[in-house]
């Protein structure tokens, strides 16, 4: 099958970046939304008319009096006024139009090189498949306001927790995209250290892709705000209600006491692959990407704790937990690319015992 030409993959990592770029900015625009409780104030999903915002005074009180007519008004809002309603608006229908631009920033550009033929077929379903992701997470995004546009003015975590993770998925996916797009380069680590290192990876992505959805779990049910102490929660380290509870599995998906006591067992996990992986960098690793890969994990797993302990003991300010949802992305990818960068040194590894073997024979 032809490759891609050299100055085509040149322009689709430019796209592909620029892509990327945009929706970690989505994730920061769409935490703020949350963070400021305006996820709920479009109570209409309109995937074409909703791009144009009220325009006059007798526009934003008809979309005013629809907004009173659901629960987060009538039980949480009821003395907001039109200016504090216009506040919490602009950060829920600058998300969606943002989410809009992305959709065309990713689509016009596809479009081009699939009518200019500079796609084979294998990039033509991967960049296909970017785009189903990027259209299913607006619908899935919907699913999600409507969770809260019910008796309850909140919205399900589990939706919310699947609406982020899904922006994580496309970014991480969009990233390996960039990587495969890259010219291959050969990785100073051994067979041996390798194979060690891609199975603490493999356990580690285990590990945070669970902090990561009770990171979404704390966020959807405000369970930052309430026990903040550190390092215990409250005078316990296990809180009472926890350890004499009947419906234990229950309180530890659904409560604000069982999430939170989940997520810090999460931070501390996930402290301790830090510590391992700088041990593991210095002990096993030469100087070089992997090495830089490893030890980058460590810093930024640290970094998120502090962020994570700081969020906790400022009762969730917007600052701290806007930061600390950021640099779960960061993290994201960056494990991606060791992830990318130890499956390449296996299959270097492949190979060169291929051709090793061909040449004894």
């Amino acid at each position: 099958m032809q490759d891609l030409t050299s100055s085509t993959k040149r322009r689709v990592r430019i796209w592909l970046w620029v892509t990327v770029a945009m929706v970690f900015c989505m994730v920061f625009i769409g935490g703020i939304t949350r963070l400021t409780d305006s996820g709920l104030s479009m109570v209409e999903w309109k995937p074409l008319l909703g791009a144009i915002p009220p325009m006059n005074e007798a526009q934003w009180l008809e979309v005013f009096e629809k907004y009173k007519q659901f629960p987060e008004y009538q039980i949480v809002n009821h003395r907001m006024n039109l200016e504090e309603f216009k506040f919490i608006f602009f950060w829920e229908y600058f998300h969606r139009l943002f989410g809009r631009l992305i959709g065309l920033v990713f689509f016009l550009p596809y479009a081009f090189f699939l009518v200019r033929k500079k796609l084979n077929k294998t990039w033509n379903r991967r960049l296909l498949m970017g785009l189903v992701l990027g259209g299913s997470q607006g619908l899935l995004g919907w699913f999600m306001v409507k969770s809260g546009l019910v008796e309850r003015p909140d919205v399900s975590h589990f939706r919310l927790a699947a609406h982020f993770c899904l922006a994580l998925f496309i970014m991480g996916y969009l990233y390996w995209l960039i990587l495969e797009l890259k010219p291959k380069s050969s990785l100073d680590i051994s067979e041996q250290s390798a194979g060690a290192l891609k199975k603490m990876l493999r356990w580690f992505s285990v590990f945070l892709g669970i902090q990561i959805v009770y990171g979404a779990f704390v966020a959807g049910l405000d369970a930052g705000v309430g026990f903040n102490t550190f390092p215990k929660m409250g005078k316990y380290w296990i809180p009472k209600v926890l350890s004499s509870s009947d419906h234990l599995i229950g309180m530890l998906i659904n409560s604000n006491v069982g999430v939170q006591f989940v997520h810090r067992l999460g931070g501390w996990t996930l402290f301790a692959f830090a510590i391992a992986f700088i041990i593991f960098a210095f002990k096993k690793l030469n100087a070089g990407k992997v090495r830089r890969d490893i030890i980058a994990i460590a810093v930024l797993i640290l970094f998120q704790f502090a962020l994570g302990v700081t969020t906790l003991l400022t009762k969730v300010a917007i600052s701290f937990a806007s930061a600390h949802q950021m640099v779960a992305c960061v993290l994201t990818l960056v494990t991606i690319k060791a992830i990318y960068d130890v499956t390449h040194v296996n299959k270097q590894v492949e190979i060169e015992l291929k051709t090793a073997n061909k040449t004894t024979a």
